[in-house]
């Protein structure tokens, strides 16, 4: 839920230099083409739609010669990070709540320092498939959007560290991940090094969701004064959310994730959130981003019935039922 009256103030970061695989740069035009202001007038939040960020993509990058390209990505990511940062905390100052639309989950660097330079004790659930926790010396694959967690909390390349002039940005145990299921050892090792509480689908399955999220919410909102989330599209099942840069088998299912996100949103005061990785070169009929929309909803605690009954059945017909 988000304080009664608070606007919501949009933003698009149309960002794809931490991933490999093209498509998530247009994740925000899906989002807002999915019908995320019709279901923020139905559901009575004012909002403030800002646009996109200017975004440097893959294909402009990619000319560059090769020794060259990896210093120009990380060096536009780091700076799309500062302009995120400042926009998310200059709307968070005039008690708006932040509605980041992404991009690859890079995006979420920018957004956490900035609601965290403007909120102080930032607590943080992350939901998604993928814990987020490498660093350029355990990631396999180098790319950053495998990184913003880690980067949050203090560890990675200094100049992604140090957005906005600080670090690090949340405490480990201020940090809930839900929903983790492919996650490199030496990623696995650096996150229970941490002291970082990781759910995994398996912890899901074998603790049951409600025991899951009583701990969850607990942790984030012990001893802190806001809570972000920061949501993955890859963390539910490729069968119901293929429009994703990295789909997978056994993820969450329409069930699962409503739970989660409706918990969330009936019992957390919310300071800001992220929809991250959809991918609509991967989706059919635009049904991934059309349940995130459904899902940010629930995170923002609109009382389901209402908007299951009224807005989701006449304006969402893609959504699984």
């Amino acid at each position: 839920m988000i304080a009664k009256g608070s606007t919501v103030n949009v933003v698009g970061v149309p960002l794809d230099l931490g991933v490999s695989k093209l498509g998530v740069d247009m994740g925000p035009t899906a989002l807002r083409y999915a019908g995320i202001f019709e279901a923020l007038e139905h559901a009575g939040f004012p909002y403030l739609d800002e646009g996109d960020l200017d975004v440097a993509n893959n294909f402009a990058l990619d000319r560059l010669p090769p020794e060259r390209r990896g210093t120009a990505k990380r060096a536009e990511i780091a700076r799309v990070a500062e302009n995120l940062g400042r926009h998310v905390h200059e709307a968070a100052m005039r008690g708006e709540t932040p509605l980041v639309l992404g991009g690859d989950h890079s995006t979420a660097i920018g957004a956490i320092a900035g609601l965290a330079k403007a909120r102080g004790r930032l607590g943080v659930i992350w939901i998604d498939a993928h814990a987020d926790a490498n660093t350029p010396q355990t990631s396999p694959s180098g790319n950053i959007h495998g990184m913003p967690l880690a980067i949050s909390l203090g560890h990675g390349y200094p100049d992604l560290v140090n957005c906005l002039g600080f670090a690090p940005k949340v405490r480990p145990e201020d940090v809930v991940i839900i929903g983790a299921k492919d996650v490199d050892p030496d990623e696995m090792a650096f996150v229970r090094e941490q002291g970082v509480a990781l759910y995994s689908t398996f912890d899901l399955e074998h603790l049951g969701l409600s025991r899951v999220m009583d701990e969850a919410i607990a942790r984030v909102a012990q001893g802190t004064d806001a809570v972000y989330v920061s949501f993955d599209a890859d963390v539910m099942d490729m069968h119901l959310a293929p429009g994703t840069g990295i789909m997978t088998r056994g993820g969450l299912t329409y069930r699962e994730i409503t739970y989660v996100c409706r918990t969330i949103g009936e019992r957390l005061p919310l300071a800001g959130l992220d929809i991250i990785e959809v991918n609509p070169l991967m989706d059919k009929r635009n049904s991934t981003a059309e349940l995130c929309v459904e899902l940010a909803m629930a995170l923002l605690g609109v009382k389901w019935t209402d908007y299951e009954r009224n807005y989701l059945t006449a304006n969402l017909p893609c959504t699984p039922t």
